[in-house]
């Protein structure tokens, strides 16, 4: 007489989809702008600075909550009382977080909250961050709340939202953080280090006014007049 056995071989594969399948319940941010921000496997860089219609998406998205957005400035870059002001979309004005730079270990243990994935100091003081500043050795921490707000999708980057930040200094980094969960029982989600904005290239001189280039202009005409009667 034959005994049936239970096949147990199904039950590891299908414990083990579940493990699966929950473990990519979330995907990180990654950020986007109009000039550059193109992942590269390490971070995302731009030329651009001031650096315009940047954002992050999420995946899955759309996904909703409370939306950080920390700017990385390399400490020996920081001056004092800096802030730096967001625009467009959404806006606010990123302020200091800390006193302390963020030096060692974790960007969301710095922040006082857990997030996933892990952005550690390792992933932003890279071979790219010493071709930057090589006299770099951690980042003062800019912080700005923007609410409540929606994040797109990875297939539907650069559309929303579209931000603008205020000249930073080389080597700095912008990234993003929502929470998916509540003030109660937060979910942090982070940027992705390779899809952290990295800031290449030195702040544009501002363009000047017609009326300072009028003026300009005015004084030169002046001076080579006064020289022109001088020398008749």
């Amino acid at each position: 007489m034959y005994r049936v056995r239970p096949i147990l071989i199904l039950a590891p594969l299908v414990l083990g989809a579940a493990i699966c399948w929950g473990d990519i319940d979330d995907d990180p941010l990654h950020g986007y702008c109009s000039v550059g921000c193109v992942d590269n496997g390490t971070n995302s860089p731009t030329t651009q600075n001031p650096i315009t219609s940047f954002g992050f998406t999420i995946s899955p998205g759309p996904a909703s909550g409370d939306f950080l957005i920390d700017v990385l400035v390399p400490s020996n870059e920081q001056t004092g009382g800096a802030t730096y002001a967001i625009t467009g979309t959404y806006s606010g004005t990123a302020t200091l977080f800390s006193a302390s730079d963020w030096t060692s270990g974790f960007l969301a243990t710095f922040l006082g909250i857990s997030a996933k994935p892990s952005n550690p100091i390792s992933g932003y003081l890279d071979s790219s961050e010493a071709a930057l500043d090589p006299t770099a050795t951690g980042f003062s921490v800019y912080q700005v709340d923007l609410g409540t707000r929606t994040l797109q999708g990875p297939s539907n980057p650069n559309s929303s939202p579209l931000l603008n930040i205020a000249a930073l200094p080389i080597g700095s980094y912008i990234v993003g953080f929502l929470n998916k969960g509540t003030t109660g029982s937060p979910k942090w989600i982070a940027t992705a280090n390779s899809g952290a904005i990295l800031e290449k290239d030195d702040p544009v001189p501002p363009v000047p006014e017609p009326m300072s280039i009028a003026l300009f202009g005015g004084v030169l005409l002046l001076t080579a007049g006064a020289l022109r009667r001088r020398f008749l």
